[in-house]
């Protein structure tokens, strides 16, 4: 059925960050001109650029016959994909006000940066018998966790503007339109928790495939995802021996999202073995 839809993969990623885009702004536009936020008008704009969304994974699933998360591109495509998703379950979960706001940010940023930056599409190998089962899950489960990561980082942004406005003692929409700090601070932990979770459920399927094929994992990616592991799991045990919390937490939360989106370049799913990479084609030709 996708297969014939003449819709590129492309085309339905640029299309779904403009809708991004147009939620982000007419969700700021009216908390600037003082009006009503309509939550129900940037939801429906974040559920449309969704859908089209999944579509584009889902063509570029097709073409490389497997996850599309070989590449860079694909992996912050899946990111702000897994987001949104997440979203849509911790939104009416927890009732967050003007968590779809930002969420929209950070999916245009996403989105929009890896759009505008061709060269991070790259070509590589696919295979015609599809990729290891535990690669797969590893890498699901690890693109998964940083979009928790990336909910928790939305999360401490908010906890940081309320925070400034209380102590500024500043009015204004925004201001009172934002949760709680208390409300904000204990669901980021909530989803930091379940984050690091994830991630080491990934890490321990990709262990799996390393003892089998340790020559096929580059050692660079391993030390990198380690090194994002146990920076999670130290702002964890700090908050929980009181020495990193309120505002110190959210700027580490923050920053260690920024260094796990940097790192992720040598991050790339291991489709092949070695043996076959020269016989597959090149996804992108």
């Amino acid at each position: 059925m996708l297969e014939s839809i003449s819709l590129t993969d492309r085309d339905a990623f640029l299309l779904s960050a403009y809708i991004f885009l147009a939620a982000f702004l007419y969700g700021s536009l009216t908390l600037g001109w003082r009006r009503h936020y309509s939550h129900k008008t940037v939801f429906c704009l974040i559920t449309s650029g969704f859908i089209i969304q999944t579509i584009g994974l889902n063509l570029r699933a097709i073409s490389v016959n497997g996850c599309p998360l070989g590449n860079f591109f694909e992996i912050t495509q899946f990111i702000s994909w897994s987001t949104v998703l997440l979203y849509f379950i911790v939104g009416p979960v927890f009732r967050i006000r003007l968590l779809s706001l930002f969420c929209a940010g950070l999916t245009t940023f996403l989105s929009g940066t890896s759009l505008l930056l061709p060269a991070l599409d790259k070509s590589y190998p696919i295979s015609e018998h599809g990729p290891s089962a535990w690669i797969e899950l590893h890498a699901s489960l690890a693109v998964f966790s940083y979009a928790f990561f990336a909910m928790v980082t939305l999360l401490s942004v908010m906890f940081l503007i309320q925070q400034h406005g209380l102590k500024k003692k500043q009015g204004g929409s925004i201001y009172n339109t934002l949760a709680p700090i208390q409300k904000l601070d204990q669901i980021s932990y909530r989803l930091l928790l379940t984050g690091v979770i994830c991630l080491t459920a990934a890490l321990a399927c990709g262990a799996i495939f390393y003892t089998k094929n340790s020559q096929s994992v580059p050692v660079f990616k391993l030390i990198v995802t380690c090194l994002v592991w146990i920076g999670y799991c130290g702002v964890i045990v700090l908050r929980n021996q009181r020495k990193l919390v309120t505002r110190r937490h959210a700027i580490a939360v923050i920053a260690l999202f920024i260094f796990a989106l940097l790192s992720l370049w040598p991050v790339q799913s291991a489709r092949l073995q070695p043996h076959d990479l020269a016989e597959e084609p090149l996804k992108n030709e």
